[in-house]
């Protein structure tokens, strides 16, 4: 008969085992923030355990905390889906991830998770969010950035400048949303998903850095202290990489870098985001109408509906957002998927629902280093 229980510390080589083998991957350098030798992750894995005590299957979730605007969060990242080859189709996947979702109920606001679309949407989640995608070409930084002087801008790895940490944790916590960066486990944390991290010097003075990909040809992660040195950093680091074409995520709400990426850049596509499967819509809610509010702005209005059999009523003023956890009579009824929809996507504008213009979808965003 199988079990389906979480990990165990001595069972650290075969979950990762398991992992490598299911996804062709070498875990513990895809992923040193979950599998390097340090750190021991097993509480986060629920496996599937056989008669002979062989690990089948496993599903992860990675903790963590959200802030935005100044409120918190309860996420958690899921992944590391894997099954053995001999075990396919017995059902253990399925069993772990409904394991976890009703472990999470409760004590998470949202799990989120990055992976094919029908196959999560069967356990309640919604491709979603939004990511903005720039492309910048050589003949945009040529012509486009003709004028802005990049003399004395420099790159150089993060973690090799001194105080390059500190100065990391101290730009992730200043955005007005972020996931918590432990200060001690920032150089595995850059290390997620094989990603490089360059430090921005100006005349030796660090003043930013980069999230880059092993080609060198995507930015991941935008960071500079001082707005106005967003294109000199940029025509530098073209320079620096030899590339092309340089794509650059960012989220909706970084206002600076999108008003200076969108003044040169050759292309700009809207993309989700991630997966996401809300636990606690009124916390949710509330978090991120607020950084919308904040930063690219949201008309007054109210809203009202029950959404999941959770009533929430969000009302936007001149004094800001308000969310309650009660609805009106004539709320609108959503089930999880219609909510997530509306709240989480491009589409929520087709929907037949009476919610103020421009609202959602919401501005939910990863960064890839944050991802799992």
């Amino acid at each position: 008969m199988v079990k389906y229980r979480t990990a165990a510390p001595h069972e650290r080589e075969e979950y990762i085992d398991l992992a490598n083998l299911a996804f062709r991957f070498d875990f513990e350098i895809l992923m040193p923030k979950a599998y390097d030798k340090s750190v021991d992750s097993s509480a986060m894995h629920k496996v599937a355990v056989d008669e002979q005590g062989r690990l089948r299957a496993l599903v992860a979730v990675f903790p963590e905390s959200l802030t935005v605007c100044d409120h918190t969060l309860r996420t958690g990242y899921l992944g590391t889906v894997s099954v053995h080859p001999r075990a396919r189709g017995e059902g253990h996947m399925r069993a772990l991830m409904n394991l976890w979702l009703e472990e999470l109920r409760g004590t998470c606001d949202m799990v989120v998770l990055y992976g094919q679309r029908q196959r999560y949407e069967y356990f309640g989640f919604t491709l979603g969010g939004v990511k903005f995608k720039y492309t910048v070409a050589e003949a945009n930084v040529r012509h486009g950035l003709r004028g802005v002087n990049d003399t004395g801008i420099s790159f150089s790895p993060l973690f090799e400048i001194e105080g390059g940490a500190e100065f990391a944790h101290s730009m992730n916590t200043s955005r007005l949303a972020y996931v918590e960066r432990s200060l001690e486990q920032l150089p595995l944390i850059f290390g997620t998903l094989c990603q490089k991290a360059l430090g921005v010097l100006d005349q030796g003075k660090l003043i930013g850095y980069l999230v880059v990909n092993e080609a060198g040809d995507e930015i991941a992660e935008f960071a500079v202290e001082n707005p106005d040195d967003i294109l000199r950093t940029l025509k530098a680091y073209r320079e620096y990489s030899g590339a092309e074409r340089i794509i650059v995520d960012t989220p909706e709400y970084d206002i600076a870098l999108n008003t200076a990426l969108g003044s040169i850049a050759e292309d700009f596509v809207i993309e989700n985001s991630d997966m996401y499967h809300i636990l606690d819509f009124a916390n949710v809610l509330k978090a991120y109408l607020t950084l919308k509010y904040k930063t690219t702005g949201i008309i007054p209005g109210e809203f009202s509906a029950v959404m999941d059999g959770q009533p929430v009523t969000a009302r936007v003023d001149e004094e800001g957002v308000t969310v309650e956890r009660s609805a009106r009579p004539d709320a609108v009824i959503l089930d999880r998927q219609q909510a997530q929809a509306l709240l989480l996507t491009q589409h929520s504008r087709y929907m037949a629902v009476d919610a103020p213009i421009g609202w959602f979808p919401l501005p939910l965003f990863w960064y890839k280093i944050d991802k799992y």
